[in-house]
Formats: C-alpha cells, sequence, structure tokens
C-alpha cells in the first residue's frame, strides 16, 4: 500500500512567541491567507478509492428491494454495500441510537443513507450510485407534532430503548420535559391576561464551508484509521466502533482541518461509510461531500417548537 500524504504542517507554521500584550500571529495565519492550508477535504492516498452514497428521494417509504448489479458492472467500481453488508450495529447517534447507518426495511427522511459505492474516480463512483435499483413504497409521512401523536400514527422507531422511552405518553416522542416555576394554577387566577400558544421556529444549519470530508485506510492489525474533520473525536469512536464491529482501540482517529463547524459536525457523516468501505475493499477510501449532499444527509436543521402560556398582572412593569 502507497504512502499516505497527511498534511501535518497545519498549526505548526511557525512557533507563537511573546507574552501577553504583543500581537502574535496565529500559527494557521499565513497558510490561510496564501490558500496553503490544508484541510480535510485535501487528504489524500496513492492507492485511494473514492466513496459515494446513495440517499432515499422519499421522505417516507418502504424499501421493496435493492439491486446494486448494475452498478457493480460499472469498469472502475470495487465495492457495493447496502443495509444487509453491515457487519455489526446497524445505527448510530450522538444520544440516541435511531439512525441507520445504512436503512433496511425503509426510509423515514429525504437524504436517508441506502447504499455506498467505492470506485477509483468520483464521477464513477456517483455514475455507479446512479445504476442501483431501488424498489420504494411511498408512504405518507409524519410531518408534525399533531399527526405524530394521533392514535392510528405508525410508530417511527418501534426499536428504540432511548433513555427516554419510559418516561413519554407515546413512542413518537423522543424527549419530554415541562418546564414549570411555582404554582402555575395561581398564577393564572391572579393574572388580567392569559396568552397561550404554539410556537415553531424556523429551521437552521450552521452551513460552514468546508466540506464533510475524511480518509480511512486500513491497518494490518485488522482496525482503521480515520483521519476526519470532526469536533468530538471521543463521541464519534464511541458511535463508530459498535457498528465496525471492533473494539475502541482498533479504531482509531485522528482530527484533519476543519473549515467551520458551529455545532454542525457532532454528528457522524461519512465517518461509518469511509470506514466500512476501507475494511471491505481492504483500501483507503476517501470521502468529500458536496453542499447539496451535505445538507440533505444531516440531520442538525431540525424544527423546534414550544407551547408557553404567559399571564401578567396588570401591576407588572414588563411586557411580553
Amino acid at each position: 500500500m502507497g504512502a499516505i500524504r497527511i498534511p501535518v504542517s497545519l498549526t505548526q507554521a511557525s512557533q507563537v512567541r511573546g507574552g501577553v500584550g504583543e500581537s502574535t500571529p496565529r500559527p494557521d495565519g499565513t497558510l490561510k491567507v496564501t490558500g496553503d492550508f490544508a484541510y480535510a477535504s485535501d487528504l489524500w492516498h496513492e492507492d485511494m478509492l473514492w466513496g459515494h452514497t446513495l440517499r432515499s428521494p422519499h421522505a417516507y417509504a418502504e424499501i421493496r428491494s435493492v439491486d446494486v448489479s448494475q452498478a457493480l458492472r460499472v469498469p472502475g467500481v470495487y465495492a457495493v454495500l447496502t443495509h444487509a453488508d453491515l457487519p455489526a450495529a446497524t445505527h448510530y447517534g450522538l444520544e440516541i441510537a435511531d439512525q441507520p447507518v445504512l436503512a433496511g426495511d425503509v426510509v423515514r427522511c429525504h437524504g436517508e443513507p441506502v447504499a455506498v459505492v467505492a470506485a477509483d474516480h468520483p464521477e464513477t463512483a456517483r455514475r455507479a450510485a446512479a445504476r442501483i435499483a431501488v424498489d420504494y413504497r411511498e408512504l405518507t409521512p409524519v410531518t408534525d407534532e399533531a399527526s405524530a401523536l394521533a392514535p392510528n400514527a405508525p410508530v417511527l422507531h418501534p426499536w428504540s430503548t432511548g433513555a427516554h422511552a419510559a418516561h413519554v405518553p407515546h413512542p413518537n416522542i423522543v424527549h419530554r420535559q415541562p418546564v414549570k416555576r411555582r404554582d402555575v394554577a395561581a398564577a393564572r387566577t391572579r393574572a388580567d391576561v392569559v396568552v397561550s400558544g404554539d410556537y415553531e421556529i424556523g429551521m437552521q444549519d450552521q452551513a460552514f464551508l468546508g466540506p464533510e470530508s475524511g480518509l480511512a485506510v486500513p491497518a494490518a492489525d485488522g482496525g482503521v484509521d480515520l483521519y476526519v474533520a470532526t469536533q468530538w473525536l471521543h463521541s464519534d469512536l464511541r458511535q463508530l466502533a459498535p457498528v465496525l464491529g471492533l473494539p475502541e482501540d482498533k479504531v482509531r482517529m485522528t482530527l484533519s482541518s476543519v473549515g467551520g463547524a458551529f455545532g454542525g459536525r457532532e454528528d457522524l457523516s461519512m465517518q461509518a461509510h469511509a470506514c466500512l468501505l476501507a475494511l471491505h475493499t481492504a483500501g483507503p477510501s476517501r470521502w468529500s461531500t458536496t453542499g447539496s449532499s451535505r445538507s440533505s444527509a444531516m440531520r442538525t436543521a431540525t424544527l423546534p417548537g414550544c407551547t408557553t402560556s404567559t399571564g401578567p398582572a396588570a401591576t407588572a412593569s414588563s411586557s411580553i
């Protein structure tokens, strides 16, 4: 296997000198200004394969079948993996393991991963993924709290064993956290006006510029070395090792330079897919998403909501 080219001078451009009150240059400042700073998307290995993920075009659908035969016939394709090829844990998650590595019998959101492809060129991987035939049966999506809690609502995660599962009134509720201060009933009687309402907050995303990128390299001891742009290596490791069926000491993670994050890189993105393909093909696997594929893959852009009641008394000096 050829040598890996990892940018080691990212934060070693110069030694910072001086003390409090002095203007000292950032170690990475000159490299960034001149365009020589190496990010995770600049990682390279002379023997590497390029990965690509096929994602669901539907918000909610049953997967009847997945046929990868045409994708495997594309010259330059080395592997195509689906849910049936997963070696160990099939789900992961930062707090609750409810995100499928690759969807099995159903997809529950637009952009859910269904299959991954490894090829000798990124465009070859994309063309091969387009040839994967997935037979979907579209289902009516659950798009708001009312429909999720309806008596006939489908249970979206019937296998969920989250820490809050025993404390919520409906299995579609992930977490319930009432916030009360003092005697609410008494406060209502004292208030001149009570304003109650349900409020939704617009979807948000950190929209950092650096793509979700990384390089996974299989090791001689059966483990894997992953170089990745992330925010939380230890949390990534805790989720990743069970998916690969490896002990944590055989999943070695190195933080590559991060092109922005702001909380958006706390969840796994390409980590599991890159490592699975590297171990399956016994060769390095390189991953780098485009902006559109990242936006369909990430789950940070949620639509939060809350229910509040406010009842000021006429003598109150504050306003709503």
